[in-house]
């Protein structure tokens, strides 16, 4: 059974849309017939991947004969309320509203125990991953309300649910982007405002393939630790983000792990 389209024709913000998993979600919704404003800090990648005629499709994708429209805004701080606010200001004066957030930009930090992290490191990945999601919802709150209603997706991690050594300060604001969604879902239910978080496992992305070195040394290190016995891709994330964007009422505060089955065991 192939679920209706009921995005078609509204207004998305992505976040961290530089990246390979934010172009991928973004690519997505525009195939859906959404138009989608790309947010990211680094603005010449973001116009690279996102100029006209830019925009790829996935495989296996349904061709909707209608792609939606795309603004790159200028580079953003999301860490910075007063950009964040003029970021989505300038997309509702664009497109005239905004209904869909996707929360996906993201820092790592070096790799270090709890007790070793220093005060910046540990600030820098709480401040870009959750606050910088949670300045973003606030922004695009008062518009949702307006519209009467839309849907909030924070791209979590499979590192929100499990730790890793020297993960922590990661995993903690992974984990606070589970809990950010959940409340996003209570305080948006009277407004119509569903929130929601994904949580990917290892994607093969450039992050990984620039610490590794290549594609086949990311699986050589990795594939092994998943059920699935092999790395995820990009689309296979945007397709589970379209999924919960483009669900009911009833699809409300919850995670979807999307992790190859490294959770199970």
């Amino acid at each position: 059974m192939t679920l209706p389209n009921r995005l078609g024709g509204q207004v998305a913000i992505v976040t961290g849309a530089a990246g390979d998993l934010g172009s991928a979600i973004a690519a997505r919704l525009r195939l859906q017939g959404v138009h989608v404003a790309l947010l990211d800090h680094d603005g010449p990648t973001l116009i690279q991947r996102h100029g006209p005629g830019a925009v790829a499709q996935p495989a296996g994708a349904p061709d909707t004969g209608s792609a939606g429209r795309a603004l790159v805004l200028p580079a953003c701080d999301i860490r910075d309320a007063d950009q964040v606010h003029a970021a989505v200001e300038r997309v509702v004066g664009h497109f005239g509203s905004v209904r869909i957030l996707v929360n996906n930009a993201a820092t790592v930090t070096p790799k270090c125990s709890v007790a070793g992290l220093s005060v910046p490191q540990w600030r820098e990945a709480l401040d870009v991953n959750l606050t910088g999601a949670w300045l973003m919802t606030r922004a695009c709150w008062p518009h949702l309300v307006a519209a009467r209603g839309g849907v909030v997706l924070n791209v979590a991690s499979q590192m929100g649910h499990v730790a890793s050594p020297g993960g922590g300060a990661y995993g903690v604001s992974k984990a606070g982007l589970v809990a950010l969604a959940r409340a996003i879902a209570v305080d948006g239910a009277a407004h119509g405002i569903r929130g929601l978080s994904l949580s990917p496992g290892a994607i093969m992305t450039s992050r990984l393939t620039d610490r590794y070195g290549s594609p086949q040394a990311v699986s050589a290190a990795l594939a092994s630790k998943y059920l699935a016995g092999e790395i995820g891709s990009a689309e296979e994330v945007a397709e589970a983000a379209w999924y919960l964007l483009n669900g009911g009422p009833f699809l409300n505060g919850c995670d979807l792990l999307v992790d190859g089955g490294y959770t199970t065991v």
